[in-house]
């Protein structure tokens, strides 16, 4: 290279190089107030992409719980000045009436933007777009709405969703946010893991006024897995409406398919809509009978005479008496000076346990249950699921069984003879739950056998592939001779034919069961009904089966204060499956 080449070469990188340091001052140092502010109107934030919960469908696919999208307000503290922030407070007490102050502190700030405004109408957004650069740190997402179709039906089981507590967020880390939702209550939170889906998130520019100028990069969010549930929602339909009819204000009814343990329907009253619990949890929260209560799993009461049932097995597998053994009733039980009534007064001549479970004759029981004493009838109560963990997708109260020692510890008393009579015709210290005591049927009418009873029939992707079916398992078996089991069916067939639950006949199903009225207070002979205050009221029960030969449905049915089993328990379960039946619906089992 000649000497002249080289000097032009050297002299244009100098000057290349003085231009560069020139231009370099005039934007680090002339310019440098210019550039600051610019940079902070463009800056980069990272979103979080809410998913889709899984949906929830009844055995027919009838979808019960879906999302649908919505648009929030939300607002980013973190790139505002003390100045920029009592604006935006001024502005949007203005534009949409929001204290923010208000709501922050009610929800708290976290590293995620708060929510400030949720369901934005179509005027929110042209309010929000015209009144943009008066808002800055404000912004709209689109995030998932929980959406019940059906409204109160199902609601204590599919129960509700709602924002996360500490200890939620603790348990789903990295799956969900402040802002995301989880189930409160039934399905929604047992299967909570099943049905929340994977957080996304996006990196973007936005400028000042928080409008995005493009996305650097986004990770989809992941829908949650559906459920499918057993329940049949025409037959769930035909019970709560069955119920409703009936004029009663709580209770509940649970029906299940005898030969695979799978709850078909179940509901509580009174009823929740868990697409308004937020905007009305004054309102449930504060009424007396708890709408939010589940009267079929949690509810305790004294099982009365649906008791009888595994009393009955008892007395024959102990051979206490025979089968066709009988006492006389004529009204009165005396145990020392002691008497004890049976509800029929009058009495009802000889019976065996046949006719005993007919008439559902007291005296009986307060002779062979005096005879077998408590522990053996808590042994065999124990032995049909009473006062046992029962596994069911959503939690079942254990009921209660009392024991002598029990009562020393908890009242310094020992155990009378008293208490063993009034044990015996589930009346007393014991309490049990709806569900136990249709468990309890289940084992009669199947020789034994109970299945662990679900809720949950299958499990999907969101592509809608299965990745779990459930499958029928036995929870329990009560070994004895057949021979009781028949006995005791036929006697809850002519319970019904003829007996205390003859409401419960009917010309289109044949329906066996067991009336119970449980006491509440004591109440003197000779008080009409509508003189006793409605608390006070004894609760009815009507447990039953159908069809008799060939059992397909166990139906439980509670009516808190109903005042009697027979009267008003035992018509609500006919009602109910004679619409099943009316409308083929057992056909498809």
């Amino acid at each position: 290279m000649s000497r002249r080449r080289f000097l032009f070469l050297a002299f244009s990188l100098i000057v290349l190089f003085g231009v560069i340091i020139a231009r370099l001052i005039h934007v680090q140092i002339l310019k440098r107030g210019k550039y600051r502010k610019l940079s902070e109107k463009n800056y980069l934030r990272e979103r979080i992409l809410y998913p889709p919960r899984g949906d929830i469908y009844d055995r027919r696919g009838e979808k019960l719980a879906f999302d649908q999208p919505r648009y929030v307000l939300s607002l980013d503290y973190r790139r505002l000045h003390r100045e920029e922030i009592l604006k935006l407070k001024t502005n949007l007490k203005e534009v949409f009436g929001i204290d923010v102050e208000a709501v922050i502190k009610e929800r708290g700030i976290g590293s995620d933007p708060v929510r400030i405004k949720e369901d934005l109408t179509d005027e929110d957004l042209e309010k929000f777009y015209t009144n943009s650069f008066r808002l800055p740190g404000v912004f709209v997402e689109a995030v998932p709405k929980r959406v019940y179709p059906h409204d109160e039906r199902l609601c204590h089981v599919l129960g509700y969703v709602g924002y996360p507590t500490s200890s939620e967020l603790k348990k789903h880390r990295g799956r969900i946010s402040t802002n995301s939702f989880v189930g409160k209550l039934g399905i929604e939170r047992s299967l909570d893991k099943e049905l929340l889906g994977k957080l996304g998130k996006e990196e973007v520019m936005v400028n000042a006024l928080g409008r995005v100028l493009k996305t650097i990069k986004r990770e989809e969010p992941v829908k949650g897995n559906n459920v499918v549930l057993t329940i049949d929602l025409r037959m769930q339909e035909i019970v709560e409406d069955v119920f409703i009819e009936s004029g009663q204000v709580a209770g509940a009814v649970v029906l299940i398919n005898a030969k695979t343990g799978e709850i078909l329907a179940l509901a509580s009253f009174p009823r929740f809509n868990p697409n308004m619990v937020y905007r009305r949890w004054k309102r449930i929260s504060k009424n007396k009978l708890k709408p939010m209560f589940n009267r079929a799993t949690r509810g305790r009461y004294p099982p009365a005479s649906v008791l009888k049932v595994p009393v009955s097995f008892g007395i024959m597998e102990t051979r206490t008496a025979s089968p066709w053994e009988k006492v006389l009733c004529t009204g009165s039980f005396y145990l020392g000076n002691r008497r004890f009534y049976c509800w029929n007064v009058y009495g009802h001549g000889p019976v065996n346990v046949i006719e005993a479970l007919r008439d559902s004759c007291d005296i009986y029981y307060y002779t062979f249950g005096y005879e077998m004493g408590p522990s053996t009838i808590i042994r065999y109560a124990r032995k049909f699921g009473y006062g046992e963990d029962i596994p069911l997708e959503i939690p079942v109260k254990r009921g209660f069984l009392p024991s002598p020692e029990w009562k020393r510890r908890r009242f310094g008393h020992p155990w009378y003879d008293g208490d063993t009579v009034n044990l015996s015709i589930g009346q007393g210290f014991m309490l049990s739950t709806l569900t136990e005591q249709s468990l309890m049927m289940m084992g009669i009418v199947n020789n034994g056998v109970i299945y662990r009873p679900t809720l949950v029939r299958e499990i999907r992707d969101p592509m809608g592939e299965v990745v779990w079916r459930n499958r029928r398992k036995v929870w329990k078996v009560v070994k004895g001779r057949q021979e009781y089991f028949a006995l005791i069916r036929r006697g809850l067939r002519e319970a019904v034919k003829r007996g205390t639950g003859a409401r419960a006949f009917s010309r289109i199903v044949d329906l066996a069961g067991k009336t119970g009225t449980a006491q509440v207070a004591h109440i003197k002979r000779g008080i009409k009904r509508k003189k006793v205050p409605w608390k006070l009221r004894d609760h009815a029960w009507f447990i039953g089966f159908a069809p008799y030969r060939d059992p397909l449905f166990i139906i439980g049915v509670l009516v808190e204060h109903g005042e009697s089993g027979g009267r008003v328990a035992a018509p609500i379960a006919r009602k109910i499956m004679e619409r099943i039946y009316i409308e083929g619906l057992n056909r498809e089992l």
